[in-house]
């Protein structure tokens, strides 16, 4: 256990929240199996947003899209402003 007065490390301490708190930084050490298959889902779900959004970012842009880029840099330009794109 740590440098902590008898009475703290007890949890009878001032805050009374000691024994609480090393209860909970031991369990958060020892990941449950429930903590490991919450983990392993979270990747799953990264994994395949990455490669949902690779394959839509690999897309060609619109000419439509292109094209309203083109008059909103256009029309910064004529006013003197800086390129949006």
């Amino acid at each position: 256990m740590r440098d902590v007065p008898a009475e703290t490390a007890s949890g009878q301490g001032p805050s009374g929240m000691t024994q609480q708190w090393e209860t909970t930084v031991a369990n958060e050490e020892k990941p449950t199996e429930k903590a490991r298959a919450v983990r392993a889902r979270q990747r799953a779900i990264g994994r395949e947003l990455r490669r949902m959004y690779d394959d839509v970012a690999q897309e060609p842009i619109p000419d439509d899209f292109m094209d309203l880029l083109r008059k909103i840099d256009e029309a910064e330009e004529s006013k003197g402003g800086k390129k949006v794109s």
